[in-house]
């Protein structure tokens, strides 16, 4: 294979010189052949020039000779010799007398090139191929007294001198190319032999191979320089490369950690690259999206439009869609960037479905908080009024005024409280809350001490199951309120006679997860329809309005629930069915890491 390469190095080394220099000697040849031909036309219309200046000194020393009989004869002595010839013409092209032919059988020379030159005052030649003579003729007119004198020779000699000058210098060329094409085939040898060497040490760096930095001594100058560029060429590539390698490590990490997804698009549209979280964004396959264009594997025309938009101005904008038919609305906020000095581009989409969530319970919450305050604060402000018109001095109607008055201000009450825990509990989200071992008997024991009578009440029994030696790591008071607002709930919505049941177990022992306490409450009422389940722990959401404030809730007790839960790092659910009743659960990890 090396010698091969090698021959084909030579060849073409060799083939490449040869036909420079034989192209090189073929126009040197024949630019030799027309500069000899062109030069002996030049030194034969000078040598006319000056006859013609001879001609015309003799006609004015002898005017007679230039009038009819004497002219031609004139003209017939002085163009004796057959390969010259003199023609005397006047002003209008009719040749008056002619060396060599009879003037009056002669055509009207006005359109020789000549003749037009020499009428306008100027001596002028031109070779052509004479039909009267049979041979190719060097003209040259000169103007004379009106008229034209026009002196002719022939130029054969020109063509034999030529050929026997142009075999010379064929031989002289032979002679030369032979010689170039021997120095042609030692230079060739000297470059191809280093050159396959150096090939074989750039397919060895190819496959990985380090690359020596010595040079072969018998290499010509500019080889070894060439090989000892290609060295610092290949250690320099490789130092890049490595660097290179590691920014690739580096972007990799960085575009796998970032919770944005991002897409890289050609100029054309298709997708260049995508990280991790557009991929689980868009359900993207990452090595076979690369390629195809956005609109393929992503089929949503809200963001194909965002993505093929023209850079205006307006890099940024909002871009709602649904993933599929069935699942909810996401929100993402997008952004493209267009790469400086490429026609690529890059689409960021960061999903905001949560901020927009989070922004629609924050308007439900001033608004619902806004109505469960002014209700408590109008009927108060109202029942005032009542007694300040005189109702305060019947009795009767004073008291039953004060009683509706403490009722509402209790209801006030109660909800500020509640509010207050809720914003403590939110203060301290991501914070370490004070946990120690408790028993969960204990637990229980407060909350049975705490629903005991609000039970009674209402004719309801409340059941509770625990192991007695199970101790588990929580804070007891924020869990003591949380499951306390749970049974109460169960209590408050149940009918009377029911029964509801407190159960306490331990889940996921032996799990990657670890140990989990759970803690479900379980009642007989009415239920909850499916469609309320997901909000049914948000501040203030209420399934039925009206029957909740008459039964006295704050609509803030399973949200209060749901912020102690996610304070121990665990979750709070809910299952329920129409008509069957509910079934609420708060689960904390035994393990819980910030």
């Amino acid at each position: 294979m090396t010698g091969r390469r090698k021959r084909r190095t030579w060849v073409y080394l060799f083939t490449s010189s040869a036909a420079i220099i034989l192209v090189t000697v073929a126009a040197f040849t024949a630019v030799s052949a027309f500069a000899l031909k062109n030069a002996a036309y030049r030194q034969t219309e000078a040598n006319l020039s000056q006859f013609a200046r001879g001609i015309s000194a003799l006609l004015d020393a002898r005017p007679e000779l230039a009038r009819g009989d004497a002219l031609r004869d004139f003209c017939v002595t002085v163009g004796a010799d057959p390969d010259f010839r003199i023609t005397y013409i006047d002003s209008g092209g009719t040749v008056l007398a002619d060396s060599m032919t009879d003037a009056a059988r002669m055509e009207n020379h006005a359109d020789r090139p000549e003749f037009i030159g020499a009428r306008n005052g100027k001596a002028s030649s031109a070779v052509r191929y004479s039909s009267s003579l049979g041979k190719t003729m060097l003209y040259l007119a000169v103007p004379y007294r009106g008229d034209v004198l026009r002196l002719a020779l022939s130029v054969q000699y020109v063509g034999v001198a030529s050929q026997k000058m142009f075999a010379v210098i064929l031989c002289a060329a032979a002679a030369i190319l032979a010689l170039a094409l021997a120095v042609a085939v030692l230079i060739a040898s000297r470059i191809s032999v280093p050159l396959g060497i150096l090939g074989a040490r750039a397919r060895s760096y190819a496959d990985g191979a380090k690359v020596s930095s010595s040079a072969e001594a018998s290499w010509p100058l500019e080889l070894t320089s060439l090989a000892d560029a290609f060295s610092e060429m290949a250690g320099r590539i490789d130092e890049k490369i490595e660097a290179l390698d590691e920014k690739n490590r580096e972007t990799d990490a960085i575009l796998a950690s970032m919770n944005d997804a991002l897409i890289v698009l050609s100029g054309t549209g298709a997708i260049i690259r995508a990280n991790r979280a557009a991929e689980a964004l868009f359900g993207l396959d990452g090595r076979q999206c690369v390629g195809k264009p956005l609109l393929q594997v992503i089929r949503n025309a809200d963001i194909v439009d965002f993505a093929e938009r023209p850079a205006d101005g307006e890099t940024e904008r909002t871009v709602e869609f649904r993933a599929s038919p069935s699942s909810p609305a996401k929100f993402l906020l997008a952004k493209s960037t267009p790469i400086k000095g490429s026609p690529e581009r890059l689409l960021v989409f960061s999903d905001i479905t949560r901020l927009k969530n989070l922004e629609r319970i924050r308007k439900d919450f001033v608004a619902n908080v806004s109505h469960e305050l002014k209700t408590p604060v109008t009927s108060i402000r109202g029942f005032i009024e009542t007694l300040r018109e005189g109702a305060i001095d019947d009795p009767v109607d004073s008291r039953r005024f004060l009683e509706i008055l403490d009722q509402q201000s209790s209801r006030l009450g109660a909800i500020i409280e509640d509010l207050l825990t809720v914003s403590r509990l939110e203060q301290g989200e991501g914070q370490a809350i004070k946990r120690e071992p408790t028993l969960v008997t204990d637990l229980m024991g407060g909350v049975k001490s705490l629903c005991d009578g609000f039970a009674r009440a209402k004719r309801t029994k409340v059941e509770y199951s625990c192991p007695n030696d199970l101790v588990f790591p929580m804070n007891q008071g924020l869990m003591e309120q949380a499951v306390t607002n749970l049974v109460q709930n169960a209590i408050r919505y149940s009918p009377e006679e029911s029964e509801v049941r407190v159960e306490a177990s331990v889940s996921g022992a032996g799990s990657d997860d670890g140990e989990s306490l759970d803690i479900t409450v379980s009642d007989n009422g009415p239920g909850i329809a499916e469609a309320y389940l997901p909000r049914i722990f948000e501040r203030f959401y209420r399934v039925d309005a009206g029957r909740s404030r008459d039964l006295g809730g704050t609509g803030l007790g399973l949200s209060i629930v749901r912020h102690i839960a996610l304070a121990h790092g665990g979750t709070a659910s809910v299952k329920s069915v129409v008509g069957v009743g509910s079934e609420f659960r708060v689960s904390i990890p035994r393990a819980f890491m910030l």
